[in-house]
């Protein structure tokens, strides 16, 4: 027992040379009820002095003093005893204090009577627990009970149970706040802030705060968040804990709820937010706001470390490019190819309608895509609203554009960073292995879930089959370089998995020089453009689908070329209920209803609950007011 208590008192002493200690004194006077049975109940009490280690432990030094009579021989035990004390303690909640302590040490006691006087020493133990109330942070008041052991020569000569009161007393060496703050804290930014990314900061940090609790009590249900006046639009809640020991210090991420006005921030520069720190103190509620400052750079700020993050840029929402992109894909709606992909009629009108709008390229004289693409320094890019507005942009603005015109009209959209072009991908709904039922080898590009319709943004002042066929060149090129190095060059980016980790923001407010285009003029480009994907793309697989011998995909191919006679007379040759369904539908599409509802009522003679025959007689019988 001795060794244990010394090898605690050397770690004490070698630790108050390290660090800024927490000190306790405590009084407690006593009273003994010694089991002897000749001894009355004794009067005394004791003094510790304690090292307050780790929020939980204590190590110390005691000393104290017992009087005990002998009433039968009118005598008096006189106990002087010091020696070294441990104990642990536990705040279960604000103001209860629970400990469990033990001391051991030496006495000298002396015998005071009429007719005997000496004296004896010998060691001692104690052990004792206390539950108390706390005051003060400083104060704790405290009922004690326990039990002690007095040896002379190896023998027991006193053994007794006590009681008392207890006050206890805490001092520390660690400084407090000048200011009167419970917490310090010290805010370290990451990097500057990019409003771009603005959405990202809810689950990103923008930077650490160390929070250190400066009060000599221990602070409970602590909840920390961020706000910055008009810049967020609620405050962030960044970290939460049931309890902070004093003098503690935790290191806390930044988030932050940033709203639309944090995109008004056109130039670097720097904003005030507030650290909202919100505790219980000895049962009160509390709350204290610290000042942090954020560096910020300017809203069209973006570096290319990781090409995935500009989808950022790229919103379907955006009020403005919802009513721009409607405008034009509704002028091409009366105007769709049966059979053709959908998503090729509308990416046409939407490349044409914006050309037509007057949009043009524009390289950026202070940030050139080419330049940058590569760089690691800060590049400019434009919003989809603010290219809208100018009526022109770089080779990636002209993208986001035409990018974020497609995804408000429900088509998935993807891109390329060449260092030379954007491409923008389409995504055209065709599985990776039917893509060469509807485009040439090199027309379109796949990966492992669909098949993308490539355009250049390089290109994109000539139109959309310019556009097409630019992209298809380039994109042939790079495949060719990478078969060397056995891997694509280039990353393939998927807006819809580009925005799990980077969301779009929204950026809304003006519409500028941008005009609608002529409808009649949207329809007349795209015309252009189908006819031109007709005579070559469809054309040569007419030819294959001939010379294979396959009715079904000749058929179809009939079909998007509007070859409908030809059409209906190869899928007579099968006779199976698909190609009876898509009878109906050549008719349908030559607008000849009774003629598709004979058909689709054949389908249902073999098939009753054939769930395309049923749709197509309802939309038909619509159309014609039955």
């Amino acid at each position: 027992m001795k060794k244990v208590f010394t090898a605690l008192f050397v770690t004490a002493l070698l630790s108050a040379q390290s660090f800024a200690l927490d000190f306790a004194f405590r009084v407690s006077p006593v009273m003994t009820f010694p089991k002897e049975e000749n001894l009355d109940t004794g009067f005394g009490g004791f003094f510790n002095a304690d090292i307050d280690l780790l929020n939980f432990l204590t190590l110390g030094v005691e000393g104290g003093y017992n009087t005990i009579k002998q009433e039968s021989l009118d005598k008096n035990f006189n106990i002087l005893m010091g020696g070294v004390s441990a104990g642990l303690y536990y705040y279960p909640l604000s103001r209860l204090y629970v400990s469990a302590n033990g001391s051991y040490g030496f006495h000298q006691t002396s015998i005071d009577a009429p007719s005997v006087t000496g004296s004896g020493s010998g060691t001692y133990w104690r052990g004792f627990g206390e539950v108390g109330f706390r005051f003060t942070p400083s104060i704790v008041l405290s009922a004690v009970g326990g039990y002690e052991n007095f040896n002379i020569d190896g023998s027991s000569f006193i053994k007794s149970p006590f009681v008392g009161l207890s006050a206890k007393f805490n001092f520390s060496t660690n400084k407090s706040s000048s200011s009167g703050d419970n917490f310090w804290v010290s805010f370290e930014q990451d990097s500057s802030a990019f409003p771009a990314f603005s959405s990202m900061y809810k689950q990103t940090p923008l930077g650490t705060v160390t929070l250190r609790n400066l009060s000599s009590a221990e602070a409970r249900d602590v909840h920390v968040s961020f706000r910055a006046g008009k810049y967020t639009s609620s405050e962030k809640e960044c970290f939460s804990r049931s309890v902070l020991s004093r003098y503690k210090s935790v290191e806390i991420p930044v988030l932050a709820d940033f709203g639309p006005e944090l995109l008004r921030y056109s130039e670097d520069g720097k904003i005030n937010g507030e650290l909202v720190i919100s505790y219980s103190f000895l049962g009160k509620k509390m709350t204290e706001v610290q000042n942090i400052v954020l560096e910020v750079k300017h809203r069209n700020a973006f570096l290319w470390n990781d090409p995935a993050s500009l989808a950022c840029f790229i919103d379907s929402g955006t009020p403005e490019i919802l009513e721009a992109a409607k405008f034009i894909a509704g002028a091409e709606i009366t105007n769709l190819k049966t059979g053709m992909n959908s998503a090729f009629q509308y990416s046409a009108a939407i490349v044409e309608g914006l050309r037509l709008a007057g949009i043009v390229y524009s390289e950026d004289k202070v940030t050139p895509y080419k330049e940058f693409r590569n760089g690691e320094e800060i590049d400019s890019v434009q919003y989809p609203l603010q290219t809208l507005s100018l009526l022109s942009g770089d080779y990636d603005d002209i993208g986001i554009l035409v990018c974020s015109c497609l995804e408000s009209f429900g088509i998935g959209t993807g891109f390329i960073a060449l260092d030379d072009d954007f491409i923008v991908l389409v995504d055209t709904g065709i599985a990776p292995e039917k893509r060469l039922n509807q485009f040439g080898e090199d027309s379109v590009l796949s990966d492992a879930n669909t098949t993308w319709l490539c355009l250049s943004m390089a290109a994109f002042s000539k139109g959309f089959t310019q556009s097409r066929l630019a992209a298809a060149k380039k994109l042939k090129v790079a495949q060719k370089a990478s078969e060397a190095d056995s891997e694509f060059p280039y990353e393939i980016v998927d807006v819809h998995a580009a925005w799990e980790i980077y969301p779009p923001v929204t950026f809304s407010g003006y519409r500028g020089s941008y005009k609608n285009p002529s409808k009649d003029a949207v329809i007349k480009a795209v015309n252009e453009a189908t006819s031109y994907y007709i005579n070559n793309d469809l054309s040569a697989l007419l030819k294959k689908f001939r010379a294979n011998e396959n009715t079904k995909l000749l058929a179809d191919t009939y079909v998007r070329c509007g070859m409908y006679a030809e059409a209906l007379a190869e899928y007579q040759k099968l006779g199976t209920i698909a190609s009876m369904n898509n009878i109906g539908l050549v008719y349908s599409a030559q607008k000849n209803y009774r003629a598709a509802l004979n058909q689709y009522n054949k389908v249902l003679a073999k098939d009753p609950q054939n769930k395309t025959a049923l749709n197509n007689v309802k939309k038909i019988q619509i159309l014609v007011g039955e």
